[in-house]
Parts: structure tokens; sequence; C-alpha cells
């Protein structure tokens, strides 16, 4: 399970978008930009929403398969 994880391009674009919207958020943060601050925080939301989203259609699919 943890080898298939890792293998999968759906995980490693939703990690490096939250590595972007953190880096973005403590960029935003420590520059006092609120526009960047509000930015990383959406990014982060999408990425970790977007990512569940498709392991759960994908979980979805291989139920019905089973």
């Amino acid at each position: 399970m943890i080898k298939e994880k890792l293998s999968s391009r759906k995980f490693w674009n939703a990690l490096i978008a939250e590595i972007v919207g953190i880096i973005t958020l403590i960029w935003g943060a420590n520059m006092g930009k609120q526009v960047a601050i509000i930015a990383g925080a959406v990014v982060l939301i999408a990425a970790t929403l977007g990512y569940l989203k498709t392991e759960g259609d994908v979980d979805k699919e291989r139920a019905k398969k089973e």
C-alpha cells in the first residue's frame, strides 16, 4: 500500500502543491503580504481536497470491480 502511494503521480503532485502552498504562506507572512498568505492557504486547501476527491473516486471504482 505504501509502495503504491510513493509511486503515485497524484501523491507527488499533491505533495509538491502542499509544499508550494506552505512556502507561499510562510513567505507571505514574513513579508506582510496579505495576498500571498491567502494564495498559500488556497493552494493548501485545494491540493488537499483535490487529492482526497481523486483518491475517493479511485477507491470507489476499485470497490465496484471487487
